[in-house]
């Protein structure tokens, strides 16, 4: 083969070695280039994706916080009232001991466990009978004062006619001008005082007492106070109020006593 033969086929050789070359090159730097941006496009999806998702991802975390709190709060305002009825319960139990120390008569102490449903009958219904040493005609007082008489009573319950009860009545005495009379009761929350003449002088606050004068109550045992004086153009005793010292819509034990 002629030299320039040679020659010529040795430069078409390296022409195509470097035509083949740089298309590879450009390949290389497309495919480069498109990798970059497919890499700056999901960073950039990611970026917003966090920024988009965390606020709910916050509120998510608030809520679930919110409702831990709240139940937590449940649980210590349940404890708070535990607590609380404890110490009523306590307070309650208190008087009672320290009626139990200081009165001679005591007999025994009762809940209160049901209370009749007619609204002009006030009877309560107590968890000791008999079995207790309870009967029939004792009295039911509280650190405060006079609450009622027994009933009725059986082997383990009693039942307590209140002072309010209109089937009620108890010899008393104002404590101050020794005046004496009756006290009954009206199905509500007062009860009367009856049979004061009309020139006697009965002062609105006077605390009334049981006077023992019916061979049923003792004597002395607070009962309320005059709330009321209200004195007749007719008749010869007057109209008075009296407002027991306990509150009997809120009874929850008594003590029990005898009469001497």
């Amino acid at each position: 083969m002629p030299k320039k033969w040679l020659l010529l086929l040795l430069f078409i050789i390296i022409a195509l070695s470097l035509m083949t070359y740089q298309s590879n090159r450009q390949h290389l730097l497309q495919f480069t280039f498109l990798n970059a941006a497919l890499n700056r496009f999901h960073e950039m999806k990611s970026s917003m994706t966090d920024a988009l998702s965390s606020p709910f991802h916050r509120m998510m975390l608030r809520e679930q916080e919110n409702r831990e709190l709240k139940s937590e709060i449940g649980k210590m305002l349940k404890e708070q009232q535990a607590c609380r009825e404890i110490f009523y319960e306590n307070k309650t139990l208190r008087g009672l001991l320290a009626l139990k120390e200081r009165e001679h008569r005591y007999v025994t102490s009762a809940r209160v466990i049901g209370r009749s449903a007619d609204q002009w009958s006030n009877v309560l219904i107590l968890d000791k009978g008999l079995s207790d040493g309870i009967t029939k005609d004792m009295i039911a007082v509280t650190e405060k004062g006079l609450v009622g008489k027994i009933s009725e009573v059986s082997g383990s319950y009693s039942y307590l006619l209140l002072l309010s009860d209109i089937n009620f009545s108890a010899a008393v005495r104002v404590q101050e001008s020794r005046i004496e009379g009756v006290v009954s009761g009206t199905g509500f929350r007062k009860c009367q005082l009856k049979y004061i003449p009309y020139e006697e002088e009965v002062k609105k606050n006077s605390i009334i007492i049981t006077s023992g004068l019916d061979q049923l109550l003792p004597r002395g045992i607070p009962v309320g106070y005059v709330s009321k004086v209200n004195k007749k153009d007719i008749g010869f005793f007057q109209e008075i109020e009296v407002l027991p010292f306990v509150d009997l819509s809120k009874i929850e034990a008594v003590s029990i006593i005898h009469r001497e």
